[in-house]
């Protein structure tokens, strides 16, 4: 296998990606290239530099999205265009597909369908890992994780992210091959002789007693403890249900709800997003009725130390193979609480894997991912406020 990460700043869409593309094509030396993973500010979401795009890697698959910034091993950068390309050896398998208009379609359906397309020509061909890729829009994201599993096996590793907007409500994109696709969900699926290792974690704690969701639907909380689910912030901070809807976004990201997993060492963080008029929290992802859930809360150092771990874990899944490129998937809102420091979690990543390693990445508004635990094994979950490390390797 052989990689390398073309990225270009310039303002000219088409002469940035002219840029990147030539970057990573000189990189890769005389190999030839079977895969793009593509991955840009909002304003490179264009149909027609997707077909600039595809004319100059010589139609190649294409995958990608659109994000409110990029992670290469030059820095973080909120404008650009950045492109990994992939040369696999022969013995490395793999299909891209996307399944189109979520927005109108039952969120299970719709991962099942994606699953299907998946798998178009893997008959006989063992599976190894799926990357997904979302619109930040869909918010039954567990449904269309369970509707995927259910095609690909609900033991079977998926890692994916939700494209992000600068925390507007303007459309998020995704690319696939030449389409430039909106409430959609793309995705990869690799077989054959392809290895990975990787980590997942958030870095927040809990804090106060136990609360216990007494009504919800899909990513409605309507009350805890059988009260309006507003009160939990209410009575926390001190606030009017006025007052915390215009701090909302700072207080959701500061302090997120954390559910409760049997068997995990994490909670799963839960943002809110808005809040009804009758007292309803709506959040970025499912929480069911029943779950426990506290409110959670984090440091600097606790954030950079859950940044560590997943580097760590990731490393050591793969073992002794030598890492050919990392994926890295960071919350938007982890870069929004860094601020200036926003390039302090690349910082980490480079001190551990080396600041050669190729690296490639976005700023999420949500990921997918499993988490070890021993009851649920396997499963993945939509998570908020991550930061997820897939390293690729070969022996």
């Amino acid at each position: 296998m052989n990689v390398s990460v073309g990225f270009s700043q310039l303002k000219d869409p088409i002469l940035a990606a002219n840029e990147a593309i030539g970057q990573a094509t000189v990189g890769l030396k005389n190999a030839q290239a079977n895969l793009a993973l593509i991955f840009t500010s909002i304003e490179f979401a264009h149909p027609l530099i997707l077909k600039v795009t595809n004319n100059l890697l010589r139609e190649i698959p294409i995958l990608g999205c659109s994000s409110l910034g990029i992670m290469t091993n030059q820095g973080v950068f909120k404008h650009g265009f950045a492109v990994l390309l992939i040369s696999f050896n022969e013995h490395t398998f793999f299909n891209v597909a996307a399944v189109k208009d979520i927005d109108k379609k039952n969120p299970f359906l719709a991962g099942n369908e994606l699953g299907g397309k998946l798998l178009f020509g893997f008959k006989n061909v063992p599976r190894s890992l799926s990357i997904i890729l979302s619109d930040k829009l869909i918010t039954e994201g567990t449904h269309l994780i369970n509707g995927l599993q259910e095609s690909l096996g609900k033991s079977f590793p998926l890692v994916g992210a939700s494209a992000s907007d600068n925390f507007g409500t303007h459309k998020t994109y995704q690319y696939l091959n030449q389409e430039l696709l909106s409430e959609s969900c793309s995705g990869i699926l690799f077989g054959g002789k392809f290895n990975f290792g990787f980590g997942i974690k958030h870095g927040w704690k809990s804090l106060g007693k136990v609360r216990y969701i007494t009504s919800s639907s899909n990513n409605v909380i309507k009350e805890i403890d059988e009260l309006p689910a507003v009160k939990l912030y209410e009575e926390y901070f001190a606030r009017s249900r006025k007052d915390l809807a215009k701090e909302l976004r700072r207080i959701s990201v500061y302090y997120p709800l954390g559910i409760y997993l049997p068997g995990e060492k994490e909670y799963l963080l839960r943002n809110v997003i808005s809040i009804e008029d009758d007292g309803s929290l709506v959040t970025q992802g499912d929480i069911p009725p029943g779950s426990k859930i506290r409110l959670m809360i984090s440091t600097e150092d606790s954030r950079l130390a859950a940044a560590v771990a997943a580097c760590d874990e990731a490393k050591k899944n793969l073992g002794t193979q030598k890492i050919k490129f990392l994926l890295v998937f960071d919350s938007a809102a982890r870069l929004s609480i860094f601020g200036r420091q926003d390039d302090i979690e690349l910082c980490v990543i480079r001190d551990i894997f080396g600041k050669d390693t190729p690296l490639i990445g976005i700023y999420t508004n949500g990921e997918q991912a499993p988490l070890k635990s021993i009851n649920y094994l396997g499963r993945t979950y939509f998570h908020n406020q991550s930061i997820s490390i897939l390293a690729i390797g070969e022996q």
